[in-house]
C-alpha cells in the first residue's frame, strides 16, 4: 500500500471508513440502520427544518405582549402558591381531571390508521358523566406493504405542556411513589406509558410503562400503580438493565391499548393523580443488572 494513499476498509451494511486519514476526519461514507441517533424527538428519519431568523424574530414581535403576560402569571402563581415539599401517608395530588372539554382537548389521539399502517381507530371525548371515554375499534390486519409487520393500536398522549415563551415545562413528582387511577373499563387491558425531559437525543424515546388491568361492569374502579413497578423500554423493547423512573422531569403520560384481540374497546376515565403510600417501598421491583466490568471502563 502506497504511503499516503488512503485505503477505504469495508464495514457491516455496506458502510466503510478511509483508513490512513487522521482520526478527525474518519467519517462512515453511510449511516447503518444499527445508529443511535436521533434527527427528532419521534424517532422518524424526517429532517426538522431549521427555522429561519426572520421567522423567529416575527414570531418574538407578535407573541411579545401575550407572552410576557403569561409569564408574570407564572410568577405570581409560584409566588402565591403553597407548593407541598413533603408528603406524608395518604397526601395525594391531582394531575388530569377530564370533567371539561378543554381538558379533553389537550390530549392528542393516534391510531396505526393515522400512519398508514392499519385499520384501527379510537376517539377521546367528554362523556353524558363528565369524564374522558376512551373508545375505539381494534384491528389487527397487516397492510399488504411489504413494510409492516404488526398493527393494531391505539393511543392517548397529553400535548407536551408548554410555559411562557416556548419552553417546555415538566411535572416534579418527587415526593411521591404511586399513581393513583379511577377509571370504569371493558375487561381489557390498557398500558399506562410515561415519558421524561432527556437532554441528550439517545434517552429521547425511553419510555416507562405498566399494565393497566380493568374490569368488566358498571362500577368504578380505583388503581394504585408503584413508580418502582414500572418497566423502562426503548422503542417498545422492554431494557435488559431496568433503571428508575426520574419522577423530578416527567413531561409526558399515555395510556396505549395494542393487542390481538380485535374488536370494539372502551375506557372511561375520571381522574389520574399522583400518592404517596408509606407502607410502598422504594426500591426497585426489579433486577437491576449491574456489570462491574463495564461500568469500570466507562
Amino acid at each position: 500500500m502506497a504511503a499516503g494513499r488512503a485505503c477505504r476498509i469495508p464495514l457491516f451494511n455496506g458502510t466503510s471508513f478511509d483508513f490512513l486519514k487522521p482520526f478527525s476526519s474518519i467519517h462512515l461514507c453511510k449511516r447503518t440502520s444499527a445508529s443511535l441517533y436521533h434527527k427528532n424527538r419521534k424517532g422518524t428519519e424526517e429532517d426538522v427544518p431549521e427555522e429561519s431568523f426572520s421567522y423567529k424574530l416575527n414570531y418574538v414581535m407578535r407573541n411579545f405582549v401575550p407572552e410576557t403576560k403569561k409569564f408574570a402569571q407564572e410568577w405570581k402563581r409560584a409566588i402565591v402558591a403553597n407548593p407541598m415539599l413533603e408528603a406524608n401517608h395518604g397526601n395525594y395530588e391531582s394531575v388530569f381531571r377530564f370533567d371539561s372539554k378543554p381538558a379533553i382537548d389537550s390530549w392528542i389521539v393516534t391510531a396505526d390508521k393515522d400512519n398508514q399502517g392499519g385499520k384501527s381507530s379510537a376517539s377521546f371525548v367528554l362523556s353524558q358523566n363528565r369524564t374522558g371515554l376512551f373508545r375505539g375499534n381494534l384491528c389487527s390486519d397487516v397492510p399488504k406493504d411489504g413494510k409492516t409487520k404488526y398493527s393494531g393500536y391505539c393511543n392517548i398522549t397529553y400535548k407536551v405542556p408548554m410555559r411562557s415563551f416556548a419552553r417546555e415545562n415538566n411535572w416534579d413528582w418527587s415526593i411521591f411513589n404511586s399513581l393513583l387511577m379511577k377509571v370504569r373499563g371493558d375487561g381489557r387491558a390498557y398500558m399506562v406509558v410515561i415519558g421524561t425531559r432527556c437532554y441528550s437525543d439517545i434517552n429521547w424515546l425511553n419510555r416507562w410503562s405498566f399494565p393497566l388491568y380493568t374490569r368488566g361492569g358498571p362500577y368504578w374502579q380505583t388503581v394504585k400503580i408503584p413508580f418502582s413497578k414500572f418497566i423502562i423500554s426503548y422503542k417498545g423493547r422492554v431494557q435488559d438493565k431496568q433503571e428508575h423512573l426520574p419522577l423530578s422531569m416527567v413531561n409526558s403520560f399515555g395510556i396505549t391499548i395494542g393487542n390481538s384481540a380485535e374488536g370494539p374497546f372502551c375506557l372511561e376515565i375520571d381522574s389520574v393523580a399522583v400518592m404517596y403510600d408509606i407502607n410502598l417501598s422504594s426500591k426497585h421491583a426489579y433486577e437491576l443488572y449491574q456489570d462491574r466490568n463495564l461500568e469500570g471502563q466507562t
